[in-house]
């Protein structure tokens, strides 16, 4: 998943730069914008557990976004349900993962 995640920065990076914007990537400035917080878990379960929490958090940031765009900007909205489908995609294979697990 970490590899779909910078492809998910690299496009949206590269629709930012298309509106003449200049994307800020710098691990600081990412972490200050992060909806989510990061928090470790010990077990795995938990892991997985935070992981999904992440996920929910990302989703629901990008519906807000897609919401907000409505047909203002249908292509930075289409690239943002492309990537909400990936999260929700995610945030099942998560559930199944838990639920195989017993937890």
């Amino acid at each position: 998943m970490p590899l779909k995640k910078q492809g998910h920065a690299d496009q949206l990076a590269q629709r930012i730069v298309q509106l003449g914007g200049e994307p800020d990537l710098s691990p600081d400035g990412l972490l200050t914008r992060s909806h989510a917080e990061y928090v470790e878990g010990t077990s795995l379960i938990e892991m997985i557990k935070e992981d999904l929490v992440a996920e929910r958090i990302a989703i629901d940031s990008y519906r807000e976004v897609i919401q907000y765009l409505g047909d203002h900007d249908s292509t930075s909205r289409r690239l943002l349900e492309d990537i909400l489908s990936v999260e929700e995609e995610h945030a099942d294979d998560l559930v199944s993962l838990l639920e195989d697990m017993g937890s």
